[in-house]
């Protein structure tokens, strides 16, 4: 799952100011099916940055290609949640907790020729920056 991330985040800002978002993977817990328990390790995950240009939401991944706009589910003083758009069974949600400085990127999907189910859930740390 891993790897869709990384080639399901994209974007280019072309607009004359935007924020930046640079996403630091602290660790990475996955669902193990089989053992039926949830082990985390430190992520190995690239940085990655998100993009919001003029209250539009845009992932960039760490090869900087392919432009995916990301869906605003909710934004106040405390959180900003973004829908992945995905191409499997499943969602992934990013959760940006703006007081602490902090993410949590969660994944879940179902596998109908696997016959599985999995979750991933990535943990880590984000800075915002200001750009033209």
């Amino acid at each position: 799952m891993k790897k869709v991330i990384c080639a399901l985040l994209a974007c280019a800002a072309t607009s004359a100011f935007a924020f930046d978002y640079k996403l630091t993977f602290d660790q990475t817990c996955s669902y193990d099916s089989a053992k039926r328990t949830f082990p985390c390790k430190k992520s190995d995950q690239p940085v990655t940055e998100l993009k919001e240009v003029r209250g539009k939401w845009f992932g960039v991944n760490p090869g900087g290609t392919n432009v995916i706009e990301l869906e605003v589910l909710k934004d106040d003083q405390y959180i900003t949640v973004l829908r992945n758009p995905v191409y499997f069974s499943g969602i992934s949600l990013v959760h940006l907790m703006k007081k602490t400085g902090r993410f949590y990127w969660s994944e879940t999907a179902y596998s109908d020729i696997r016959g599985a189910d999995e979750s991933t859930m990535m943990v880590g740390t984000f800075v915002l920056g200001f750009s033209r």
